[in-house]
Protein backbone atom coordinates (compact mmCIF):
# COMPACT_ATOMS: atom_id res chain seq x y z
CA UNK A 1 0.00 0.00 0.00
CA UNK A 2 2.85 2.42 0.80
CA UNK A 3 4.37 1.92 -2.66
CA UNK A 4 0.99 2.41 -4.33
CA UNK A 5 0.37 5.67 -2.45
CA UNK A 6 3.81 6.90 -3.44
CA UNK A 7 3.22 5.95 -7.09
CA UNK A 8 -0.08 7.86 -7.07
CA UNK A 9 1.63 11.02 -5.81
CA UNK A 10 4.59 10.73 -8.19
CA UNK A 11 2.26 10.20 -11.16
CA UNK A 12 0.73 13.58 -10.32
CA UNK A 13 4.09 15.32 -9.88
CA UNK A 14 6.04 13.91 -12.85
CA UNK A 15 4.16 15.72 -15.68
CA UNK A 16 5.13 19.07 -14.14
CA UNK A 17 8.88 18.36 -14.03
CA UNK A 18 11.26 19.68 -16.71
CA UNK A 19 13.10 17.35 -19.11
CA UNK A 20 16.37 15.90 -17.91
CA UNK A 21 18.96 16.18 -20.69
CA UNK A 22 21.83 13.85 -21.43
CA UNK A 23 24.89 16.06 -21.66
CA UNK A 24 28.17 14.20 -22.03
CA UNK A 25 30.99 16.73 -22.26
CA UNK A 26 34.07 14.73 -23.16
CA UNK A 27 37.17 16.30 -24.67
CA UNK A 28 39.38 13.97 -26.72
CA UNK A 29 42.40 15.75 -25.28
CA UNK A 30 41.54 14.63 -21.73
CA UNK A 31 42.43 10.97 -22.29
CA UNK A 32 44.52 8.70 -24.47
CA UNK A 33 42.92 6.12 -26.80
CA UNK A 34 44.49 3.29 -24.81
CA UNK A 35 42.65 4.36 -21.66
CA UNK A 36 39.22 3.75 -23.20
CA UNK A 37 40.02 0.85 -25.52
CA UNK A 38 38.10 -1.66 -23.42
CA UNK A 39 37.20 -2.95 -20.01
CA UNK A 40 35.55 -1.25 -17.06
CA UNK A 41 38.42 1.22 -16.68
CA UNK A 42 37.46 2.97 -19.90
CA UNK A 43 33.99 3.66 -18.55
CA UNK A 44 35.42 5.41 -15.51
CA UNK A 45 37.79 7.49 -17.65
CA UNK A 46 34.92 8.85 -19.75
CA UNK A 47 32.87 9.61 -16.64
CA UNK A 48 35.78 11.52 -15.12
CA UNK A 49 36.26 13.48 -18.34
CA UNK A 50 32.58 14.43 -18.52
CA UNK A 51 32.61 15.72 -14.94
CA UNK A 52 35.63 17.88 -15.76
CA UNK A 53 33.86 18.99 -18.94
CA UNK A 54 30.94 20.28 -16.88
CA UNK A 55 33.29 22.10 -14.52
CA UNK A 56 34.81 23.80 -17.58
CA UNK A 57 31.33 24.65 -18.87
CA UNK A 58 30.43 26.59 -15.71
CA UNK A 59 33.77 28.41 -15.69
CA UNK A 60 35.31 26.64 -12.71
CA UNK A 61 38.77 26.88 -14.29
CA UNK A 62 38.43 30.46 -15.59
CA UNK A 63 40.70 33.23 -14.37
CA UNK A 64 39.22 36.56 -13.34
CA UNK A 65 39.19 39.50 -15.78
CA UNK A 66 41.91 41.16 -13.72
CA UNK A 67 44.09 38.04 -13.99
CA UNK A 68 43.46 37.80 -17.74
CA UNK A 69 44.54 41.41 -18.20
CA UNK A 70 47.64 41.12 -16.05
CA UNK A 71 49.67 38.04 -17.05
CA UNK A 72 52.11 38.63 -14.16
CA UNK A 73 49.38 38.28 -11.53
CA UNK A 74 49.63 34.85 -9.94
CA UNK A 75 46.78 32.87 -8.42
CA UNK A 76 46.38 29.74 -6.38
CA UNK A 77 43.94 27.03 -7.42
CA UNK A 78 42.50 24.47 -5.00
CA UNK A 79 40.49 21.43 -6.07
CA UNK A 80 38.66 19.58 -3.30
CA UNK A 81 37.50 16.06 -4.11
CA UNK A 82 34.88 14.81 -1.67
CA UNK A 83 34.41 11.07 -1.28
CA UNK A 84 37.67 10.85 -3.18
CA UNK A 85 38.28 7.11 -2.88
CA UNK A 86 41.65 6.38 -4.46
CA UNK A 87 41.80 9.84 -6.06
CA UNK A 88 41.10 9.01 -9.71
CA UNK A 89 39.17 12.21 -10.44
CA UNK A 90 41.84 14.39 -8.83
CA UNK A 91 44.54 12.66 -10.85
CA UNK A 92 42.53 13.16 -14.04
CA UNK A 93 42.23 16.87 -13.27
CA UNK A 94 45.95 17.13 -12.55
CA UNK A 95 46.76 15.48 -15.87
CA UNK A 96 44.48 17.60 -18.05
CA UNK A 97 45.02 21.03 -16.52
CA UNK A 98 47.99 23.23 -17.27
CA UNK A 99 47.69 24.99 -13.93
CA UNK A 100 49.49 24.08 -10.75
CA UNK A 101 46.64 23.05 -8.48
CA UNK A 102 46.53 22.16 -4.82
CA UNK A 103 44.62 18.89 -4.62
CA UNK A 104 42.76 18.09 -1.41
CA UNK A 105 41.20 14.61 -1.30
CA UNK A 106 38.67 13.84 1.44
CA UNK A 107 37.41 10.37 2.31
CA UNK A 108 36.34 8.83 5.61
CA UNK A 109 37.99 5.56 4.60
CA UNK A 110 41.74 5.08 4.77
CA UNK A 111 43.16 3.42 1.66
CA UNK A 112 46.42 1.52 1.25
CA UNK A 113 49.05 3.69 -0.40
CA UNK A 114 49.39 1.13 -3.19
CA UNK A 115 45.73 1.74 -4.13
CA UNK A 116 45.86 5.53 -4.15
CA UNK A 117 46.86 7.88 -6.96
CA UNK A 118 48.54 10.23 -4.48
CA UNK A 119 52.08 9.03 -5.18
CA UNK A 120 51.81 9.55 -8.93
CA UNK A 121 50.28 12.96 -8.36
CA UNK A 122 53.06 14.05 -6.02
CA UNK A 123 55.68 12.91 -8.52
CA UNK A 124 54.08 15.12 -11.21
CA UNK A 125 53.52 18.14 -8.98
CA UNK A 126 56.02 20.96 -8.72
CA UNK A 127 55.50 20.84 -4.96
CA UNK A 128 54.67 17.44 -3.43
CA UNK A 129 52.94 19.24 -0.55
CA UNK A 130 50.26 20.39 -3.00
CA UNK A 131 48.71 16.90 -2.91
CA UNK A 132 46.88 16.43 0.39
CA UNK A 133 44.80 13.49 1.62
CA UNK A 134 42.53 13.87 4.64
CA UNK A 135 40.82 10.90 6.29
CA UNK A 136 37.65 12.48 7.64
CA UNK A 137 33.88 12.34 7.32
CA UNK A 138 32.45 15.10 5.13
CA UNK A 139 30.21 16.07 8.06
CA UNK A 140 33.33 17.07 10.01
CA UNK A 141 35.20 18.76 7.16
CA UNK A 142 35.48 22.55 7.13
CA UNK A 143 35.55 23.83 3.54
CA UNK A 144 36.30 27.31 4.88
CA UNK A 145 39.86 26.24 5.54
CA UNK A 146 40.47 25.85 1.79
CA UNK A 147 37.91 28.19 0.20
CA UNK A 148 39.34 31.46 1.47
CA UNK A 149 39.40 34.15 -1.24
CA UNK A 150 43.08 34.94 -0.77
CA UNK A 151 46.14 33.08 0.45
CA UNK A 152 49.61 34.19 1.43
CA UNK A 153 52.88 33.00 -0.07
CA UNK A 154 55.97 34.55 1.50
CA UNK A 155 55.19 38.28 1.28
CA UNK A 156 52.63 37.95 -1.54
CA UNK A 157 48.85 37.79 -1.27
CA UNK A 158 47.45 35.56 -4.02
CA UNK A 159 43.91 35.21 -5.33
CA UNK A 160 42.62 31.76 -4.35
CA UNK A 161 40.28 29.88 -6.69
CA UNK A 162 38.50 26.87 -5.24
CA UNK A 163 36.28 24.16 -6.71
CA UNK A 164 34.58 21.05 -5.32
CA UNK A 165 33.97 17.82 -7.18
CA UNK A 166 33.05 14.21 -6.66
CA UNK A 167 32.44 11.15 -8.81
CA UNK A 168 30.79 9.14 -6.03
CA UNK A 169 28.77 11.04 -3.43
CA UNK A 170 26.84 8.08 -2.13
CA UNK A 171 23.50 8.59 -0.41
CA UNK A 172 23.73 11.10 2.46
CA UNK A 173 27.31 12.06 1.54
CA UNK A 174 25.84 14.37 -1.11
CA UNK A 175 23.65 16.06 1.50
CA UNK A 176 26.59 16.45 3.86
CA UNK A 177 28.53 18.09 0.99
CA UNK A 178 25.67 20.52 0.35
CA UNK A 179 25.55 21.29 4.08
CA UNK A 180 29.30 22.00 3.96
CA UNK A 181 28.70 24.49 1.13
CA UNK A 182 25.92 26.07 3.19
CA UNK A 183 28.34 26.74 6.05
CA UNK A 184 30.52 28.98 3.86
CA UNK A 185 29.75 32.66 3.27
CA UNK A 186 27.88 33.01 -0.02
CA UNK A 187 30.60 35.01 -1.78
CA UNK A 188 33.14 32.26 -1.06
CA UNK A 189 31.02 29.27 -2.11
CA UNK A 190 32.97 27.38 -4.78
CA UNK A 191 31.70 25.98 -8.09
CA UNK A 192 30.98 22.27 -7.86
CA UNK A 193 30.15 19.09 -9.78
CA UNK A 194 28.77 16.22 -7.71
CA UNK A 195 27.83 12.86 -9.20
CA UNK A 196 25.14 11.35 -7.00
CA UNK A 197 24.50 7.66 -6.41
CA UNK A 198 23.15 5.09 -3.95
CA UNK A 199 19.97 7.04 -3.18
CA UNK A 200 18.71 4.08 -1.16
CA UNK A 201 21.17 5.12 1.59
CA UNK A 202 19.64 8.60 1.94
CA UNK A 203 18.13 9.52 5.31
CA UNK A 204 15.40 12.08 5.89
CA UNK A 205 17.12 13.76 8.85
CA UNK A 206 20.10 14.99 6.78
CA UNK A 207 18.47 15.13 3.34
CA UNK A 208 19.21 18.59 1.91
CA UNK A 209 16.07 18.75 -0.27
CA UNK A 210 13.74 17.90 2.62
CA UNK A 211 11.88 21.24 2.58
CA UNK A 212 11.09 20.92 -1.13
CA UNK A 213 10.18 17.24 -0.83
CA UNK A 214 7.54 18.17 1.75
CA UNK A 215 6.42 21.13 -0.36
CA UNK A 216 5.46 18.64 -3.09
CA UNK A 217 3.08 16.96 -0.67
CA UNK A 218 5.46 14.08 0.04
CA UNK A 219 5.96 12.86 3.61
CA UNK A 220 8.77 11.39 5.66
CA UNK A 221 7.08 8.01 5.25
CA UNK A 222 7.04 8.55 1.46
CA UNK A 223 10.75 9.37 1.67
CA UNK A 224 11.56 6.05 3.36
CA UNK A 225 9.63 4.18 0.69
CA UNK A 226 11.21 6.24 -2.08
CA UNK A 227 14.73 5.58 -0.82
CA UNK A 228 14.03 1.85 -0.72
CA UNK A 229 12.48 1.60 -4.19
CA UNK A 230 15.22 3.75 -5.75
CA UNK A 231 17.21 0.49 -5.87
CA UNK A 232 14.77 -0.79 -8.46
CA UNK A 233 16.45 1.42 -11.04
CA UNK A 234 19.26 -1.15 -11.02
CA UNK A 235 16.83 -3.51 -12.77
CA UNK A 236 17.66 -1.45 -15.85
CA UNK A 237 20.88 -2.91 -17.21
CA UNK A 238 21.89 -0.05 -19.50
CA UNK A 239 20.92 3.42 -20.68
CA UNK A 240 18.89 3.50 -23.88
CA UNK A 241 17.60 6.30 -26.07
CA UNK A 242 14.22 6.09 -24.34
CA UNK A 243 15.75 6.74 -20.91
CA UNK A 244 16.64 10.38 -21.60
CA UNK A 245 14.44 13.34 -22.46
CA UNK A 246 16.93 14.97 -24.80
CA UNK A 247 20.59 14.96 -25.82
CA UNK A 248 22.49 18.21 -25.51
CA UNK A 249 25.73 18.59 -27.45
CA UNK A 250 26.29 22.32 -26.96
CA UNK A 251 25.76 24.68 -24.02
CA UNK A 252 22.88 23.82 -21.71
CA UNK A 253 19.58 25.61 -22.12
CA UNK A 254 18.38 28.13 -19.54
CA UNK A 255 18.53 26.93 -15.95
CA UNK A 256 15.22 25.88 -14.39
CA UNK A 257 14.26 27.75 -11.22
CA UNK A 258 13.30 24.73 -9.13
CA UNK A 259 12.38 26.79 -6.07
CA UNK A 260 9.66 28.57 -8.05
CA UNK A 261 8.71 25.45 -9.99
CA UNK A 262 8.02 23.47 -6.83
CA UNK A 263 5.87 26.30 -5.45
CA UNK A 264 3.79 26.19 -8.63
CA UNK A 265 3.53 22.41 -8.59
CA UNK A 266 2.54 22.47 -4.91
CA UNK A 267 -0.37 24.79 -5.70
CA UNK A 268 -1.62 22.46 -8.44
CA UNK A 269 -1.26 19.37 -6.27
CA UNK A 270 -2.96 21.00 -3.30
CA UNK A 271 -6.15 21.21 -5.33
CA UNK A 272 -5.73 17.73 -6.77
CA UNK A 273 -5.23 16.08 -3.39
CA UNK A 274 -7.74 18.17 -1.43
CA UNK A 275 -9.96 16.43 1.14
CA UNK A 276 -12.85 16.54 -1.35
CA UNK A 277 -10.80 14.69 -3.98
CA UNK A 278 -11.23 10.91 -3.65
CA UNK A 279 -7.92 9.02 -3.21
CA UNK A 280 -6.78 6.55 -5.83
CA UNK A 281 -8.06 3.02 -5.14
CA UNK A 282 -5.56 0.61 -3.57
CA UNK A 283 -4.98 -2.69 -5.36
CA UNK A 284 -4.65 -5.76 -3.13
CA UNK A 285 -0.96 -6.30 -2.36
CA UNK A 286 -0.64 -9.72 -3.98
CA UNK A 287 -2.26 -8.47 -7.18
CA UNK A 288 -0.08 -5.34 -7.23
CA UNK A 289 3.10 -7.39 -6.83
CA UNK A 290 2.00 -9.68 -9.64
CA UNK A 291 1.09 -6.89 -12.09
CA UNK A 292 3.74 -4.27 -11.25
CA UNK A 293 6.31 -5.34 -13.83
CA UNK A 294 10.09 -5.21 -13.83
CA UNK A 295 9.89 -2.25 -16.21
CA UNK A 296 7.42 -0.48 -13.89
CA UNK A 297 9.83 -0.96 -11.00
CA UNK A 298 12.81 0.34 -12.98
CA UNK A 299 10.82 3.41 -14.08
CA UNK A 300 9.69 4.07 -10.50
CA UNK A 301 13.31 3.88 -9.33
CA UNK A 302 14.28 6.37 -12.04
CA UNK A 303 11.49 8.80 -11.09
CA UNK A 304 12.39 8.66 -7.40
CA UNK A 305 16.08 9.36 -8.04
CA UNK A 306 15.12 12.23 -10.35
CA UNK A 307 12.86 13.94 -7.80
CA UNK A 308 15.31 13.43 -4.94
CA UNK A 309 18.07 15.13 -6.93
CA UNK A 310 15.80 17.90 -8.23
CA UNK A 311 14.89 18.84 -4.65
CA UNK A 312 18.63 18.94 -3.91
CA UNK A 313 19.05 21.36 -6.83
CA UNK A 314 16.32 23.56 -5.32
CA UNK A 315 18.27 23.70 -2.06
CA UNK A 316 21.46 24.64 -3.92
CA UNK A 317 19.58 27.39 -5.76
CA UNK A 318 18.32 28.63 -2.40
CA UNK A 319 22.00 28.96 -1.41
CA UNK A 320 22.58 31.26 -4.38
CA UNK A 321 23.91 28.75 -6.88
CA UNK A 322 23.03 28.64 -10.56
CA UNK A 323 22.55 24.92 -10.11
CA UNK A 324 21.21 22.27 -12.43
CA UNK A 325 20.81 18.52 -12.78
CA UNK A 326 22.00 16.72 -15.91
CA UNK A 327 22.65 13.17 -17.04
CA UNK A 328 26.40 13.33 -17.53
CA UNK A 329 27.18 9.87 -18.94
CA UNK A 330 25.59 7.03 -20.86
CA UNK A 331 28.19 4.60 -19.51
CA UNK A 332 26.40 3.96 -16.21
CA UNK A 333 22.87 3.91 -14.86
CA UNK A 334 24.22 6.06 -11.98
CA UNK A 335 24.40 9.10 -14.24
CA UNK A 336 23.07 12.12 -12.32
CA UNK A 337 25.34 15.15 -11.93
CA UNK A 338 24.60 18.19 -9.79
CA UNK A 339 26.59 21.14 -11.11
CA UNK A 340 26.62 24.85 -10.36
CA UNK A 341 28.42 28.07 -9.57
CA UNK A 342 27.60 31.26 -7.69
CA UNK A 343 28.59 33.57 -10.54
Amino acid sequence: EQVQRLVSKLDAILPHLPPLPLQELISQSDFTPGEVSGGIGGKHVLQECSILGHLRRIGAFDATEEEEEDATKESRWTAIELGAGTGRLSERLQRVTRREIMHVMIDRREFALSQCRDGRMRSRARDAASVVRIVRDIADFDLDEYCCTTTTRATETLQNHCLCMSKHLCGPACDLAIAALDRIDRQRRPPFAFATCCHYLCTFDVFSGREYWVQLGLTEEDFGVAAAVSQWYSLKQSITHNDVDSVVTGPASSIVDFCQLFKNVASVLEAKFSPTHPPSPITPSDEFERTFSRENKANLGSTVKRILDMTRVAKLQELGYKAELVLYTRKSIENHLLVGSIN
